[in-house]
């Protein structure tokens, strides 16, 4: 049986840059599709069985930070792994690419080689490739099941679609159980590069993770730790106080 080939869809402008891009792609195995606009490429990504996204960030244009928001804020395509490929000029859309949850950022020009180990180890191995990736360890905590080699999170039974960094904030707080996680032990859990992510930003994804798991009818059991971080805590759901904090606490700094 001949296994899927991984679909990578690439959002840019310049068709050279695609051109460019789709070479290097298709000679390590990768099926290429290319989007031009917002609304191509997020009809794309929801039609479409995409391992990864590549925007192609440009100086002058808000593509990149525009589509990764959309792409963010739709519960098909919330998980895929998506990538901005930071051209010159553009470096002050850093902060833009974040607050719209990008998963990762390169600066341009990138080696192939360094690309392509970045989609061999993060989205081969995540889609299923992997040949020895087997069925992973089960964390499980107040109906959540997390697979730590699927990258699957299920609660009650229902999938629940998380993108990279939520799932790795959840997997750290999933392991550390009841106890309480640092704003800055979170952010070398959730970046393990740490470029430009600040205490906000942490709680722009916490408060991502929060309703993703609320949507699959669960009460909230992340807890905020003032002045702190955050904890798991399925004990003072019934807590009235308990709720009015949660209801501010993710615009805390």
């Amino acid at each position: 049986m001949t296994s899927r080939r991984p679909q990578i869809l690439i959002g840019s402008t310049d068709a050279d840059y695609y051109l460019l891009l789709v070479h290097i792609l298709e000679a390590e195995g990768y099926d290429v599709t290319l989007g031009s606009g917002v609304e191509e490429i997020v009809h794309l990504a929801r039609e479409n069985h995409v391992d990864a996204i590549l925007l192609d960030c440009r100086s002058g244009e808000t593509l990149a930070p525009e589509t990764c928001l959309r792409l963010k804020q739709e519960p098909q395509t919330v998980g895929i792994m998506t990538v901005a490929l930071v051209g010159p000029g553009a470096e002050g859309r850093f902060i833009d690419l974040l607050k719209a949850g990008i998963d990762e950022n390169f600066v341009r020009p990138i080696a192939p080689a360094k690309l392509l180990g970045f989609l061999r180890n993060r989205v081969l191995f995540q889609s299923g490739s992997h040949p020895s990736a087997g069925d992973g360890r089960i964390l499980a905590y107040a109906g959540i099941e997390l697979n730590t080699v699927r990258h699957s999170v299920r609660r009650f039974g229902i999938s629940v679609h998380l993108g990279p960094i939520e799932f790795r904030l959840l997997q750290f707080l999933m392991e550390n159980g009841e106890q309480a996680c640092s704003r800055a032990q979170l952010i070398e859990a959730g970046w393990p590069e740490r470029r430009y992510v600040d205490a906000k930003t942490v709680n722009v994804h916490v408060g991502r993770l929060r309703k993703a798991l609320n949507v699959a009818g669960g009460s909230d059991v992340i807890r905020t730790v003032r002045s702190s971080g955050y904890m798991l805590d399925a004990s003072r759901l019934d807590d009235p106080h308990e709720a009015a904090d949660r209801s501010g606490e993710d615009t805390d700094g």
